[in-house]
């Protein structure tokens, strides 16, 4: 009896096991994602802007630095024109875009903000990606992109002890990239 017993505790265990081999394979998102340092270059597209991202799992929404907002219409539909700096030593390109909504977004002490919010194409290891970002001044910030969980939960898994995993040079996406810092 206690063999029988033991047989079926083994099997049992051998079941648990398959079933969660099962469990973890049924995401298949996770072999296609990207492991990402908490920093990666990225081209902003069409223009192939190069620019350092900070890949933040804290913030839902994606952000970019944008001075100068200006709001207009264009056949009757809202419009942001603002200029992006990709760094401190670039000269600043004007970017229009359709305003996709208004965010209300969260920051210290309880307090809120409304940001406009643009949908922008980045190149990231030979793949373009569209994704929503919120129009922030980033000028008190290191980096002028900030890449949150919207745009990160579908590509990339981030490994925060590590940066610029894909170097930028060996990236098919900067192959006609305009590199702005000397």
């Amino acid at each position: 009896m206690d063999r029988v017993f033991s047989f079926l505790v083994r099997i049992s265990v051998f079941a648990s096991l398959l079933m969660a081999d099962a469990v973890v394979s049924a995401k298949p998102n996770d072999k296609e994602k990207l492991v990402m340092g908490w920093l990666e270059t990225v081209f902003l597209r069409p223009m192939n802007l190069h620019a350092t991202a900070k890949l933040d799992t804290g913030a839902k929404t994606s952000s970019v630095h944008a001075e100068k907002i200006e709001h207009f219409t264009r056949n009757g539909s809202p419009w942001v024109r603002f200029e992006f700096i990709a760094s401190k030593e670039a000269a600043p390109v004007k970017i229009e875009r359709p305003l996709v909504r208004t965010a209300v977004i969260k920051e210290r002490l309880s307090r809120s903000s409304e940001r406009d919010v643009v949908l922008l194409t980045i190149c990231k290891n030979g793949r373009e990606y569209e994704t929503e970002f919120t129009l922030n001044d980033r000028s008190n910030f290191n980096y002028p992109m900030l890449l949150g969980r919207s745009f990160l939960a579908s590509v990339a898994l981030v490994d925060s002890s590590e940066t610029f995993l894909f170097k930028a040079d060996s990236d098919t996406c900067g192959s006609k990239a305009k590199n702005l810092n000397p």
